[in-house]
């Protein structure tokens, strides 16, 4: 494993302390092979899984799951990572449970990043301090207050703010094209599809990292830790305030003095 990699696994969990592991993720290109142990979902797992079930197993079991194209249980990850034709899927048929204009329907289809045709050979997904691999992002689970954390972290040495993407699903195809194409750090909620196949919860958030902001990212970690702006978890000021105590229980105490604004 990489020294970033290591470094960066480290700052997330002394900065964010995430429920989950941080994961790397490589989309693989023909020819290249992953050194370490892997679960391919098919061969090794008995079933077909889809592409964000490969991201909770990671982030909560600790795997390392590899996708082949005969390992995806969901259509929607062969078109994002161009290993089918999209013209079927831009026609829009399968975006009429969310618009009921034809025109509609084909734009949100076509507004998905995705790679051109024969681009990734396989997806790597692993925990971020098993990664024997140089990933092409890091992604991170978080409930709003931790993914706060990163949020202001990222945006250091930058300012402009992050941004953040979903159509409400297809969520998959924001890691899997969006974020390294556009190499700019990306909050998420996830999708339908994960919250009902892959459990993602009620709380949670995700945060996508990609590799060339790895630096920039542990440096606004540390700094912002620094100036104490910000951090998690969140420090409850009201600890500082004098409580306003009911005026009855100073009975009790004859010799107590309450402050008078404690009305």
């Amino acid at each position: 494993m990489s020294e970033m990699t290591v470094r960066l696994f480290e700052a997330l969990n002394k900065y964010g302390r995430f429920p989950t592991l941080p994961l790397g993720i490589k989309l693989a290109k023909e020819g290249e092979n992953i050194s370490q142990k892997v679960k391919y979902p098919l061969k090794d797992i008995g079933t077909r899984l889809a592409a964000c079930q490969g991201l909770t197993l990671s982030r909560t079991f600790g795997w390392t799951i590899a996708f082949r194209k005969e390992d995806h249980a969901c259509p929607l990850a062969h078109i994002f990572l161009g290993q089918i034709k999209p013209d079927l899927f831009l026609q829009g048929t399968i975006a009429g449970s969310y618009q009921d204009l034809d025109e509609c329907a084909r734009t949100m289809e076509a507004s998905f990043p995705r790679w051109p045709l024969s681009s990734v050979q396989e997806v790597w997904i692993s925990p971020l301090n098993l990664c024997e691999f140089e990933p092409d992002l890091a992604m991170v689970y978080g409930n709003p207050g931790q993914i706060l954390v990163l949020i202001h972290a990222a945006n250091f040495r930058k300012g402009t703010g992050i941004k953040s993407l979903s159509h409400g699903r297809g969520g998959c195809a924001t890691w899997i094209a969006g974020v390294i194409q556009s190499k700019e750090c990306t909050y998420m909620i996830p999708g339908s599809g994960e919250r009902v196949f892959a459990g993602a919860q009620d709380h949670e958030m995700s945060f996508a990292i990609p590799y060339s902001q790895f630096e920039n990212m542990m440096s606004g970690l540390e700094f912002m830790r620094k100036k104490g702006a910000y951090r998690y978890p969140v420090p409850n000021l009201s600890l500082l305030s004098q409580p306003k105590i009911p005026k009855e229980y100073f009975s009790i105490d004859p010799d107590f003095k309450p402050d008078p604004t404690n009305k």
